[in-house]
């Protein structure tokens, strides 16, 4: 992998992987929520990717790619949504005993049944924005969004099943 690297100036190198760690580090959500400026832009379709400002952008990509589950088909979606609800409850279970704390709402065990309902709020509140933000700028994204709108109206019947 370092090879392609090789090529570089000093200081091409340096920007690289700069926008690696960008990208990487754009995975956490909580860098997500700040990215309202991305779909800002999208919506007036003008993101610039050359522009050094707007370069940082580019780590939106990287989060679509790292949410891309929502947007699988359903039993697909529906099995990884429950791997990954019990590796959030297991850290859950660790918080509450070894540290005494409450953990939080998504991994906290005692909500195991309203996963349907958790996932619609996600859904809702980061993965819809994203892909329909995405798709807008790249019509090879459309697909995304049409799985993660599917899975979310999946979620809502069980969901209505529920109550």
């Amino acid at each position: 992998g370092s090879q392609i690297l090789n090529g570089l100036s000093a200081e091409e190198h340096r920007s690289v992987l700069q926008m690696i760690k960008r990208a990487i580090l754009a995975t956490d959500l909580t860098v997500y929520m700040r990215r309202k400026e991305f779909f800002s832009l999208s919506k007036k379709r003008k993101v610039n990717w050359k522009s050094e400002k707007q370069r940082d952008l580019l780590s939106m990509l990287m989060t679509a790619s790292d949410l891309s589950a929502i947007t699988k088909p359903w039993h697909e979606q529906q099995r990884i949504a429950n791997l990954v609800s019990m590796e959030f409850f297991a850290q859950g279970d660790k918080e509450k005993e070894e540290f005494k704390i409450k953990p939080v709402g998504i991994m906290n065990r005692e909500n195991s049944t309203r996963l349907p309902y958790m996932q619609v709020e996600y859904i809702d509140d980061i993965c819809y924005p994203l892909y329909k933000a995405v798709s807008t700028l790249f019509d090879s994204c459309f697909p995304l969004m049409l799985g993660c709108k599917k899975n979310r109206e999946n979620w809502l019947l069980l969901v209505k099943e529920a109550e």
